[in-house]
């Protein structure tokens, strides 16, 4: 019977790939040198990566350490499915020994993307159903009971698909947009009605 966060939920995803981690707020520790070793910049990612979507990527790799002065930035390689995806880590600010990173993934993953059916005109219901009950689970902590979306999703910024979802016995109302498309890789928001429908 717990309702706790469930009245204004948001989260962003994208199909096929980890895709948003770490906002702000990622930080660690630097010796002497005045510079985070890249060891250190890939850990810190997975760290991120498992607490904003819900799980690791299997791989991090870094190009070099992240120097402690603001603004500087090192390119990594995140690999996930089988996916190789680029991701630009920032150092937004840096307190005595603490350097604070921001973390980019790229929108597309590297090479094109061939297989998966790239460059689709939509995302399946089935499969727009299976990333929101994901989200939803992620940000939430507790899996809705059904999903549910009656049509495929156009692979169009700012395309929409109104989805059902149960949980506690109640039945919400949930809206997918389509908030960006590269190279078929279709990102979604998912945000549920504030009120039970029905």
């Amino acid at each position: 019977m717990r309702q706790s966060g469930r009245s204004r939920t948001a989260v962003r995803i994208a199909a096929g790939a980890l895709a948003v981690l770490c906002a702000a707020g990622c930080s660690a520790s630097v010796g002497s040198t005045k510079a985070v070793s890249r060891k250190e910049v890939a850990k810190q990612a997975k760290a991120g990566l498992a607490k904003e979507a819900g799980r690791e990527p299997d791989d991090v790799t870094c190009e070099h350490d992240l120097k402690a002065k603001v603004g500087e930035t090192v390119r990594c390689t995140l690999t996930a499915d089988g996916k190789k995806q680029g991701m630009t880590v920032t150092a937004k600010s840096v307190d005595g020994d603490n350097v604070h990173m921001d973390f980019k993934v790229d929108d597309a993953p590297d090479g094109g993307g061939g297989s998966g059916g790239g460059g689709a005109k939509a995302v399946d219901k089935a499969e727009v159903a299976r990333q929101g009950k994901a989200a939803l689970t992620a940000q939430v902590g507790q899996e809705p009971d059904t999903f549910t979306c009656p049509e495929d999703l156009p692979a169009r910024v700012n395309a929409v698909v109104r989805c059902q979802l149960g949980a506690d016995g109640k039945q919400y109302g949930v809206t997918a947009t389509a908030t960006s498309v590269v190279d078929g890789q279709v990102k979604m928001n998912f945000k549920v009605d504030d009120a039970p429908s029905g």
